[in-house]
């Protein structure tokens, strides 16, 4: 992995402008339900574990998606996907991480996800994902919280890796 690229850009959510729709760069963030007075998701500079920010996602009645910028993927590539996670809620939902693969058309070819485990220290949620479908050209890393109550979860130094490779493609 030392020699293999993040391919995830602003992997700890470093903000980019004060304009709150141009802020976190690299991201895009969809809430359900979409009517929503006021976004759960901050930017963070005081809770970090790498970088001088992380992600916090206060309690709320809306499930929240982050998802990465498309990056390129190889069929026959292998990928280690990770994301620490931390919460200060008493009963904290079990967030989601997340790699979807896509043809180059958008369909999407492959999915894998891992149910992350969350309490007060930060914790790494890892996939290692390969055997990609034919097609494929293109991936995000997509980060899932379910609703919740009380209390924030926090999110940083997320990566994607490409740590094997077959030189067929």
């Amino acid at each position: 992995m030392k020699d293999s690229p993040n391919l995830i850009k602003n992997n700890s959510f470093s903000p980019y402008s004060t304009i709150g729709e141009e802020a976190l760069k690299g991201w895009m963030v969809i809430l359900n339900p979409k009517e929503t007075r006021e976004s759960p998701v901050v930017i963070d500079p005081e809770v970090t574990l790498e970088g001088k920010t992380s992600l916090r996602i206060d309690a709320s009645d809306n499930s929240v998606l982050i998802l990465s910028e498309p990056f390129n993927v190889r069929r026959y590539g292998g990928y280690y996907l990770r994301c620490y996670f931390k919460t200060n809620s008493p009963h904290p939902p079990r967030p989601q991480l997340r790699f979807i693969v896509f043809k180059e058309n958008g369909k999407i070819v492959n999915r894998f996800k891992i149910k992350a485990k969350v309490n007060e220290d930060w914790e790494r949620a890892t996939i290692s994902a390969g055997f990609i479908k034919p097609g494929a050209r293109f991936g995000r890393l997509g980060i899932y919280i379910p609703p919740f109550k009380e209390g924030s979860i926090w999110i940083d130094d997320t990566g994607c890796f490409e740590v094997h490779g077959f030189k067929i493609d």
